[in-house]
């Protein structure tokens, strides 16, 4: 009697419509693993190659690993496997999202799925751990799917390099998400609050924290990009952003890449023109909004302090604030407001930088004269 092959042979089709074939042995505990390619298009070229292997004694098994062993070094910028693979291929990955990943992992995904084998993992499993996390009555729909987003990375990955057979995250839905409505404040309020005479009154005379609130209301800036504002990046009319300040890793890249530029108010042009030259580091390599440190802005706290009390001086108190869910990204949400039924939306995500197509071919095509139209309404609201 023929003596049965320590494998199995199946043909798969790659991106080229080819059939390539593929191999399964069994692991140490009789489960028959992931395929793995031989490259060969042909049965016997395959049967060959998977016979070369075990004579040179080659053909190795995965373990039976457990998903805690898998996680170890997941989402460790300096040894998760996956990170190198992004990096290596210079796709857009940062710090400060791996480190997010990280914890996710950490409080609300090992916990659970920590001792269970990687191949035991399946969808039934996962929606039972999602329950658990939604019982608990503390965590947002928003962070459940946070948390799903970030084993969904990893089971994908588990499959592409052959741990598992399938990604059993394939068939899980997200939950229902219930953002809370950031508040805005009315025209009235903003003129208010911006209006020349009241810069003692309201800002206690500080011209760089009117002036670096009056930028975000008036370009729909976010905080980090205006934190990461540098001398050289203040033009006629503009201001390229090209860079944003993540407060754990300094100067990065703008949030997905949106390098762009914005029309600034003459106004606010003026303002920022006075502060360069009035600071003491203006080389065209230094912060505008720099804090104690040279190479370091304002802190986020001390900005955020600045702002209530202004809010204060037009009667918004403290508490009513933070019941009305008023922050400095607010602005942001501000600017959109004002802008949406005044500007075409295309023009309005160039300006803020949400994810659109042709982001970069817009960026390095730039002509303030085809934004002529948003300059003449900031300067009408802001000036």
């Amino acid at each position: 009697m023929k003596q049965k092959e320590p494998f199995t042979l199946y043909p798969r089709k790659n991106k080229s419509g080819k059939n390539v074939f593929y191999y399964r042995i069994y692991n140490e505990n009789g489960i028959r693993t992931a395929g793995k390619s031989t490259g060969q298009t042909s049965k016997t070229a395959a049967r060959n190659y998977v016979t070369d292997l075990i004579r040179n004694n080659q053909l190795t098994v995965e373990k039976d690993i457990s998903f805690e062993v898998y996680a170890k070094d997941w989402w460790i910028w300096e040894r998760c496997g996956y990170i190198k693979m992004k990096r290596a291929r210079e796709q857009r990955i940062s710090q400060s999202y791996t480190k997010i990943q990280r914890g996710n992992l950490k409080k609300h995904i090992l916990p659970f799925f920590k001792s269970v084998k990687l191949r035991n993992i399946n969808t039934k499993l996962i929606e039972k751990w999602l329950l658990s996390l939604h019982d608990t009555g503390k965590l947002s729909g928003i962070t459940i799917n946070h948390n799903l987003a970030t084993l969904k990375v990893m089971l994908k990955e588990a499959r592409r390099l052959g741990y598992i057979i399938s990604d059993p995250t394939m068939d899980v839905s997200q939950y229902a998400e219930h953002p809370l409505k950031k508040g805005i404040l009315s025209i009235e309020q903003v003129k208010d609050l911006f209006k020349e005479d009241n810069i003692q009154l309201l800002w206690n005379g500080n011209i760089i924290h009117y002036t670096l609130n009056l930028l975000s209301a008036s370009t729909g800036m976010r905080l980090g990009e205006i934190q990461g504002l540098k001398v050289k990046a203040v033009h006629n009319g503009y201001i390229e952003i090209i860079h944003a300040w993540e407060r754990s890793y300094g100067l990065k890249e703008p949030k997905y890449g949106s390098y762009r530029n914005v029309t600034i108010p003459s106004r606010v042009e003026m303002l920022l023109n006075d502060l360069i030259q009035q600071n003491k580091y203006n080389s065209p390599e230094d912060l505008v909004f720099y804090g104690s440190e040279r190479d370091k802005p304002i802190y986020n706290k001390t900005i955020s302090k600045w702002l209530y009390r202004a809010l204060e001086g037009i009667g918004i108190k403290y508490e009513k604030g933070v019941e009305r869910t008023i922050t400095f990204h607010s602005w942001r949400h501000f600017f959109n407001t004002v802008m949406r039924d005044k500007i075409s939306n295309y023009k309005l995500q160039q300006l803020t930088g949400h994810k659109t197509q042709d982001m970069t071919d817009h960026y390095t095509n730039f002509k303030i004269s085809d934004f002529n139209d948003v300059k003449v309404l900031q300067d009408e609201m802001f000036s």
